[in-house]
């Protein structure tokens, strides 16, 4: 008798693929699954381990901030950069640091950062301001606080700056326009007192700008401290000897 093979049926090598079909299809998933479980949790374990990293520095970096020991601060604003460079508190932070430390070049760099994640962002539309104060580019740093004003018609540090940078270049009649309403309806700003005070000293009014900053010192006895170079020197010419009480 010859010996020979069965084929199977079509019925059964349908079958036998149909199974192998849904093995490879089950096991595939399961390994996709089991990627992407595993993706999940290191990115989560990961982002939890920054988040935890960047609040230790952040804590270490606001105390120095605090203490105006702002040399010291930097080098953890850019601890938490290296992080993410997205973070906009240390961008924001760091900048108002170098803008203190007179340095504003480049304390417009971490505001223009700021400003490319969020045009609106109005502490940093207010801050790349004032750094263009500092580097007495006045018409410039007006247009920012005009922005902030589009954003917000009553934000009281965009008036006050505006007001600021008007009075510096002897546009007084102007500046006092801005202020005046907002200084009457925020009695306790010492910025907003010393600013009107700064405006009226500009326009020959001493007598005036006197009760201004008296209100602003009863505010803040170390209001010197605060005054740019340009208004110390008006402070001290309309204050005289009270200067020192």
């Amino acid at each position: 008798m010859s010996r020979y093979y069965k084929l199977p049926s079509p019925y059964k090598r349908n079958y036998y693929l149909i199974f192998l079909y849904v093995i490879t299809i089950m096991v595939a998933l399961s390994s996709f699954y089991i990627f992407t479980s595993t993706s999940t949790f290191l990115a989560y374990a990961q982002n939890l381990k920054n988040s935890t990293e960047i609040n230790i520095l952040f804590k270490t970096a606001d105390t120095l901030f605090n203490q105006k020991n702002y040399d010291e601060a930097i080098p953890y604003y850019d601890k938490i950069l290296a992080i993410n460079a997205s973070e906009i508190n240390a961008l924001n932070h760091k900048g108002i640091s170098l803008w203190e430390l007179h340095k504003y070049n480049e304390a417009l760099h971490y505001f223009d950062q700021i400003l490319t994640l969020n045009s609106s962002n109005i502490k940093a539309l207010n801050n790349k301001g004032l750094a263009l104060l500092g580097l007495e580019k006045n018409e410039e740093a007006i247009r920012y606080f005009d922005r902030v004003l589009s954003i917000n018609a009553s934000d009281v540090y965009a008036i006050n700056n505006k007001a600021e940078a008007l009075a510096e270049m002897g546009r007084n009649e102007e500046a006092l326009s801005v202020i005046e309403r907002t200084a009457s309806d925020n009695p306790n700003d010492e910025y907003l007192q010393s600013t009107m005070a700064f405006i009226l000293a500009n326009m020959g009014k001493d007598d005036e700008a006197r009760v201004y900053y008296e209100k602003a010192l009863k505010i803040n006895p170390n209001l010197a401290e605060i005054l740019y170079e340009q208004e110390l020197d008006v402070f001290n010419k309309v204050m005289g000897n009270k200067i020192m009480e």
